[in-house]
């Protein structure tokens, strides 16, 4: 019994033993795992950190990119704009250019004649005696023409001054007679009634704002072209006007009916 018992013992200490042995095993081999896994956590955190500071690279110069973008299309529309300033300079100082040339051309004209007249005058006639003479002749008749040359001047400015005036005035008067045509034409302008209330005393008008009816507007009602009343204008809407009846400019049993012109009481005047 002894005997079997040791052996038994033998046998469990053994197995104690061999799976002691396995076990360490198994555990180094998942410490070498784990510590592998360790090693690649260390080693993927690395590359996410160098691909998290490439990212923050690549956004400060997305950043710095749109800033100087940015000043690069002000600077463009800032040249743009002078560009424009610019010609509108050139195309003013073309006009005064072209202008100064008539003007020289003018002004060229009119100094050959006076070297024309010189010439003419500065000729077989004169001597030695008479040069001083012929000299201030010249001056004098110089004096004299420059004097003239800035009558005409003078003359020119005034008569520019005018044509200004003129056209001005023209264009008031073309004003005016657009704004006396407008309401010539509001005098014109004649209305029918639509409906008629004979109790309360009122009618409706098909015409309103549209043409021109104000509160204020006095209306006169005519039938057949003779004056049969007045009315008065209460409610006033685009194309719609109710007015009042004055009974008191009914003649004797008259009335008035759906039909009925309507016209302005006091024409418009200029």
């Amino acid at each position: 019994m002894k005997t079997f018992l040791h052996s038994l013992i033998i046998a469990i200490c053994a197995a104690g033993v061999f799976f002691s042995q396995q076990g360490n095993v198994k555990f180094n081999e998942q410490k070498a795992i784990y510590e592998q896994a360790v090693r690649d956590v260390a080693k993927l955190d690395g590359q996410i950190k160098v691909a998290e500071k490439e990212l923050f690279d690549e956004e400060e110069g997305l950043t710095a990119a749109k800033t100087d973008l940015q000043e690069k299309t002000d600077k463009l529309a800032a040249l743009v704009a002078n560009e424009n300033v610019l010609v509108r300079q050139r195309s003013e100082v073309d006009a005064t250019l072209t202008e100064q040339a008539a003007t020289m051309k003018i002004h060229q004209e009119t100094l050959e004649k006076a070297r024309e007249i010189l010439r003419s005058k500065v000729g077989a006639e004169v001597t030695l005696d008479n040069l001083p003479q012929k000299i201030e002749e010249i001056e004098n008749d110089k004096k004299a023409k420059t004097q003239k040359l800035e009558e005409l001047v003078t003359l020119v400015d005034g008569a520019t001054k005018d044509v200004a005036r003129n056209n001005s005035n023209i264009a008031d008067l073309s004003s005016r007679k657009s704004k006396r045509d407008k309401k010539i034409g509001d005098n014109a302008k004649e209305a029918v009634i639509t409906a008629v209330d004979g109790e309360w005393g009122f009618v409706v008008i098909g015409a309103g704002s549209n043409v021109g009816f104000t509160p204020q507007t006095k209306l006169l009602v005519k039938r057949n072209g003779v004056l049969i009343g007045r009315i008065s204008p209460t409610s006033i809407e685009p194309t719609q006007t109710i007015a009042e009846i004055d009974r008191d400019s009914l003649a004797a049993g008259a009335s008035l009916q759906v039909g009925d012109r309507v016209i302005l009481a006091v024409p418009a005047t200029q």
